[in-house]
């Protein structure tokens, strides 16, 4: 018989189980539990059934003290006494407690916040709890599948964002595989990841989504790929398509590197190298002029003056701060005539590089003005492929795509509601020794 230890049972916190017996095993704390119902009734015949003996079933539980916990429970065993019943014998079961399960449930449930919310992996929760990898991948899914499928997660929509991560890099024997995310903007949070890039895989995941739930997105914001663009026009032609201007921007630094580069190679014969003019400067020519200390703006003047022989670094440069003037102006009329002003730069200076940008911006001038009218970029969409990233480089990489969108799901686009901690230590404590 296991005497009962009402201290132990407190802090336990298990309904229907009260804790008899503990002791150290190892670093490790052992509790032996039973239930507190002493009585039970045949599933067959319902009548009252008597004892059977117990089986004793070892599970782990969360960690307690810092120290690793492991649950003896006393299973009882019943019988039924009626000779004409079916029924023979069977053992009690608990919610708390799955059957055959190495693991009480709410240890399966903290597995899976930590998966999620901290961003542990899988093979060091597995490690933690003293547990197999599919174990602990079991408890994920069984709890993290009901998160990630709750259609309440997909509601009030009104701003999506759509850009790629890397999933596979390219190896021996495949190429780089992408995902396309979808992302929430007001809120910042993951809808969704589809594998692919392309025009069908953002106009197939839209077609999927109710139509109230289409008629509710005003604004998509993406990066100038036109395969995304078209995609959502196909399903979200109400919607205000917004080019992103940190790709924008970007855009107009690898124009800069491009001009830098050749005019390297046709100065110096080579690649850039410490010492070259051009090469010192490479770093502040991506910079904001805004940003520039004294120093740095000397060293771009005088880089520019050693280097710049026929003056196209400095075209470049310039035109890119004509270009983020754009996305500075007070309003859409004020922004057109900044993009004029950059349009009429390209073309008197004649730079290749600066051709193309100006080409590819005039193809995308509406969906550049829109920002004007919006006020939305796709920032919160990088912020997400960050949290992507390192997910990614948490988990070592992944091959299997379910796993992979399980995390990103769980870990991006789950509000995790966990209780808040009081402070011991305040005004007002709620108690004092």
């Amino acid at each position: 018989m296991i005497h009962r230890s009402e201290g132990a049972t407190a802090l336990l916190g298990m309904s229907g189980f009260e804790v008899g017996a503990q002791v150290e095993i190892d670093g490790e704390l052992w509790l032996h539990i039973q239930t507190t119902e002493d009585r039970a009734w045949c599933p067959g015949c319902a009548v009252r059934a008597v004892g059977h003996g117990r089986r004793r079933v070892r599970v782990r539980d969360l960690p307690a003290g810092g120290r690793p916990v492991v649950l003896v429970w006393a299973k009882r065993l019943w019988r039924c006494p009626e000779p004409a019943c079916g029924v023979t014998t069977w053992s009690e079961h608990s919610d708390a407690i799955g059957a055959r399960s190495s693991l009480t449930e709410r240890a399966r449930i903290e597995i899976c916040r930590r998966f999620g919310q901290d961003g542990d992996s899988v093979a060091e929760l597995a490690r933690a709890y003293g547990i197999g990898w599919h174990t602990a991948m079991a408890a994920v899914r069984t709890h993290g599948q009901p998160l990630i499928d709750d259609p309440a997660r997909l509601e009030g929509v009104e701003a999506l964002g759509v850009d790629e991560t890397v999933w596979l890099h390219a190896g021996p024997r495949r190429r780089t595989r992408y995902v396309t995310g979808f992302v929430d903007l007001d809120r910042g949070q993951l809808l969704e990841v589809v594998e692919g890039r392309s025009t069908a895989t953002v106009a197939d995941w839209l077609a999927l989504r109710p139509a109230d739930w289409l008629a509710q997105v005003r604004v998509a914001a993406l990066d100038p790929y036109r395969g995304y663009a078209t995609g959502l026009r196909s399903r979200l032609g109400h919607a205000t398509v917004v080019l992103d201007h940190f790709h924008v921007v970007g855009l107009a630094n690898s124009a800069i590197d491009d001009v830098r580069r050749r005019n390297q190679q046709e100065i110096h014969g080579h690649r850039g190298r410490n010492g070259n003019p051009l090469y010192d400067i490479r770093r502040p020519l991506l910079m904001g002029h805004e940003r520039l200390t004294d120093r740095r703006w000397h060293q771009l003047l005088a880089g520019l003056e050693t280097g710049d022989r026929w003056g196209e670094v400095g075209a470049a440069y310039l035109a890119k701060e004509l270009l983020r003037e754009v996305y500075a102006a007070t309003d859409a009329a004020h922004a057109r005539r900044r993009l004029t002003v950059f349009y009429q730069h390209c073309a008197e200076a004649e730079v290749p590089e600066l051709t193309r940008l100006a080409t590819t911006i005039a193809s995308w001038q509406d969906e550049v003005l829109a920002y004007h009218s919006t006020g939305m970029s796709n920032g919160p969409t990088e912020a997400v492929n960050l949290l992507i990233e390192k997910a990614r480089r948490i988990g070592h990489g992944y091959r299997n795509f379910a796993n992979y969108r399980l995390r990103l799901l769980l870990t991006c686009g789950t509000k995790w509601q966990t209780r808040p901690v009081a402070r011991i230590r305040g005004r007002q404590p709620r108690f004092a020794a």
